[in-house]
């Protein structure tokens, strides 16, 4: 991952990064390449503990965010491709039907069982935790928005009591934000671009301040950029 949400702010440093992995499994006998993917920008629409495990069964279901789904496939395809399971098109079509067909989702459930989990939580989503509060952050102008610092996102998450300041510090699995408004869509004044849940109303406030003053509105689209910035093999 490469941009602001991610260990290696720069392209730069995140291709070298990859060059280093791709190099170290070379050396260690593994076929094995990487994508380096754009970070800039929130992948899916949920932050959050509960919320992002939701959105992955979803896409799982191929109810996902188009994002999500596009990265997915594209990391399966690729894997499937160095176990020589066929051209990366025909591992593409593979990845594809194992969603459509709900195997992937079967599959996932079985791991989670395998691994002392409860899978039926997997094939239904609606038992997981929902917070007890929620609150509408809306946009204070009209434009696009072109750019979000993703960092600060998640900083915002964790305001909400998503993840710990400190090592005792308890996690609200049910916090978090579920964006409604991303890069690249257009916003009116007072229009909702997210929904903040946590079990405490004291984090609201913050997290709101920090979403807003991160995320930049202006009257011009942003140009588009590819999910997938190159591949490293």
């Amino acid at each position: 991952k490469t941009g602001s949400g991610s260990f290696m702010k720069t392209a730069e440093k995140s291709r070298e990064l990859a060059e280093w992995m791709v190099e170290i499994g070379k050396r260690a006998g593994k076929k094995i390449r990487a994508l380096i993917t754009d970070m800039d920008r929130p992948l899916g629409f949920a932050i959050g503990n509960s919320l992002e495990v939701v959105e992955a069964i979803e896409t799982l279901q191929g109810k996902g965010p188009a994002d999500l789904t596009e990265l997915c496939i594209a990391l399966a395809a690729h894997i499937l491709e160095l176990a020589e399971k066929g051209s990366y098109a025909e591992c593409k079509a593979m990845a594809k039907d194992a969603i459509e067909s709900g195997t992937a989702l079967k599959t996932f459930a079985r791991m989670v069982t395998a691994q002392g989990g409860d899978g039926e939580w997997i094939l239904h989503p609606e038992n997981f935790p929902k917070a007890k509060y929620s609150h509408a952050v809306k946009a204070k102008t009209s434009g696009y928005i072109v750019s979000v610092d993703t960092e600060s996102y998640g900083v915002a998450s964790l305001l909400l009591g998503a993840g710990r300041n400190t090592k005792e510090d308890t996690i609200d699995a049910a916090a978090g934000i579920m964006l409604l408004k991303k890069t690249g869509d257009f916003v009116q004044e007072g229009d909702a671009i997210a929904t903040l849940y946590s079990e405490k109303q004291t984090g609201f406030a913050a997290a709101e301040e920090r979403l807003l003053k991160t995320t930049k509105i202006e009257s011009k689209p942003p140009q588009k950029q590819p999910l997938i910035l190159d591949v490293v093999e």
